[in-house]
């Protein structure tokens, strides 16, 4: 019987660094099903979800563990029930930098059940003023009957707290 596990690693960035870990994946007959990685600070960090033989499942999991020069985390996965009755919110937030504007809106987003389920941030220099600017693109799961209304007037209200413009609008499709 299958099995499925989540490889969280991180390392240096430099070639080969995929490889290495999808090596050892085919190595052990394993089916690489989907990931994401990308490079941040001079190290490369990625998510990977693996299928492998249930036989070779502890073999997979001790050899990723020990790759030269990568941290990883392996855990067991089971493919829990698909979250259903879920619109998708996209979130967009750009204003000075100042430290607490995630935490805040995910605060905000947690007392909603909202749940983030990408997201991605920058921090750059304002083109004419060079002025350290915020900005985050995120997607957001929220329960279908929730009146999405509300939580866009508890962001407005951060905006407005923390200086910053925060737009959320359905994803077109929905």
């Amino acid at each position: 019987m299958n099995r499925t596990l989540v490889i969280g690693f991180m390392g240096s960035d430099k070639p080969g660094l995929v490889h290495s870990i999808s090596d050892i994946v085919g190595q052990h007959g394993g089916n690489w099903l989907e990931s994401k990685m990308g490079e941040i600070a001079g190290r490369f960090a990625g998510l990977a979800l693996v299928e492998v033989d249930g036989d070779s499942f502890d073999d997979l999991k001790a050899a990723l563990l020990v790759i030269e020069g990568i941290s990883a985390v392996v855990e067991e996965v089971d493919h829990p029930a698909e979250i259903k009755n879920t619109r998708v919110l996209e979130l967009n937030i750009v204003g000075p930098d100042r430290p607490g504007i995630v935490y805040d809106v995910t605060q905000a987003l947690e007392k909603f059940v909202a749940n983030v389920s990408e997201m991605e941030t920058h921090v750059s220099a304002a083109p004419m003023s060079g002025e350290l600017t915020f900005s985050a693109d995120a997607s957001i799961l929220v329960p279908f009957e929730m009146d999405w209304g509300v939580i866009a007037n508890q962001l407005d209200e951060i905006a407005d707290k923390l200086g910053i413009d925060i737009l959320l609008e359905e994803e077109p499709d929905q």
